[in-house]
């Protein structure tokens, strides 16, 4: 039988119902156990491959897994592949899956690189496969209502752009390790770049530094972006707080502002009554689960329902500009973002053929 499951999100309800889609996770390192949780929650039917062993252990012990002793073991069971994966293994499991014929949900960032990235979108267009990318802070809520807000005109034009993400150093060594990250850039503030461009269009110019007070590991980034239609916008990454995790925006347009402080007691501020209560405001529901909604909407796109919030081009273009801030970072000097590339505009299946699938083998703690 079918299988019938209810999605709520601040966008509208949704009522989704298809046969079911069986989801395999690569890795299951700290972001994995969230989408995880998430598939748990959606009720699909979940399979893993991860190494070392005992983290695929843990996956069926805590969520009830199939696990599977080899990534080409999990391809041929399953019909969807969401790779949570060091960053600079990303790209290869991704283009394994695609040409085993599996659409890809993949952690940001895409790739470690555009012509990497675009090699994903080449082998998910040949083999006639979704690829969705997990840029999730556009599924918190905070956010999501502010870009109504300013999708509806309550701010006028995006003018000046704030952005703050902050957390401690991270345990891993590979996420350390920014030949294999992309350091706090790659891995921290690609989240904000996203959003500014969400808010405020596109990136034409980036300038940004960062600095290295411990080790080889830069843990603070600062970088500013000149929008193409004129707006500024001012975003730092830190990795230097002794403990947990903070974030804060603010959005000034040229009729209103709105912020947000993960440490004030309301989610979402206005500059003036009843801003928030138009039709941009603040959706009714604010504890919905981001990667839950994030998937859920992947999960409805496979299946042939509106397209998710954020598509692999807007995964590409985020890329781009952090690629732009990592190279200002080492330069000094200011950096004109790459030109998304042609693979993934438009994202249009064309023709596949057989191709041998590759088996990637690595420590993905």
């Amino acid at each position: 039988m079918p299988s019938l499951y209810i999605l709520y999100n601040y966008v509208g309800c949704h009522i989704l119902s298809a046969v079911d889609l069986r989801v395999g996770v690569v890795g299951f390192g700290w972001i994995a156990r969230l989408h995880a949780a998430a598939w748990v929650r959606l009720g699909v039917p979940l399979h893993v491959y991860a190494e070392p062993a005992e983290h695929a252990a843990a996956a069926v012990a805590e969520f009830g897994a199939v696990a599977h002793p080899t990534l080409a073991d999990l391809l041929a069971a399953v019909d969807v592949v969401d790779v949570c994966t060091p960053t600079d293994t990303h790209a290869p499991v991704a283009v394994a899956a695609a040409r085993a014929g599996r659409h890809v949900i993949c952690e940001k960032p895409i790739a470690s690189t555009l012509a990497e990235a675009a090699e994903v979108a080449d082998a998910c267009a040949r083999a006639g496969v979704s690829l969705h990318v997990g840029q999730v802070v556009r599924y918190f809520p905070p956010y999501a209502a502010a870009h109504r807000v300013v999708a509806a005109g309550e701010l006028g034009e995006p003018a000046v752009l704030r952005f703050r993400r902050a957390s401690g150093l991270p345990a891993r060594p590979w996420l350390r390790d920014e030949v294999r990250s992309g350091g706090v850039i790659a891995d921290l503030m690609i989240h904000d770049l996203d959003q500014a461009r969400w808010f405020a269009g596109e990136v034409v110019r980036v300038y940004a530094r960062a600095a290295r007070p411990v080790g080889a590991t830069r843990t603070q980034a600062y970088a500013i972006l000149t929008h193409a239609g004129g707006a500024i916008s001012h975003v730092s990454a830190s990795w230097a707080l002794d403990s947990g995790f903070e974030t804060s925006f603010e959005i000034a347009g040229t009729r209103g502002l709105v912020d947000h402080d993960s440490d004030a007691t309301k989610p979402l501020r206005a500059d003036r009554p009843g801003l928030l209560a138009g039709p941009g405001g603040l959706p009714p529901v604010l504890g919905d689960d981001p990667f839950t909604l994030e998937l859920g909407e992947f999960l409805t796109a496979i299946r042939g329902g509106p397209p998710a919030r954020v598509s692999a081009a807007d995964a590409a273009a985020a890329l781009a500009i952090t690629v732009a801030a990592i190279e200002s970072a080492d330069t000094g000097r200011a950096v004109t973002p790459s030109p998304v590339p042609a693979a993934f505009h438009p994202f249009t299946p064309i023709t596949a053929t057989a191709t041998a699938t590759a088996v990637v083998r690595g420590s993905w703690e």
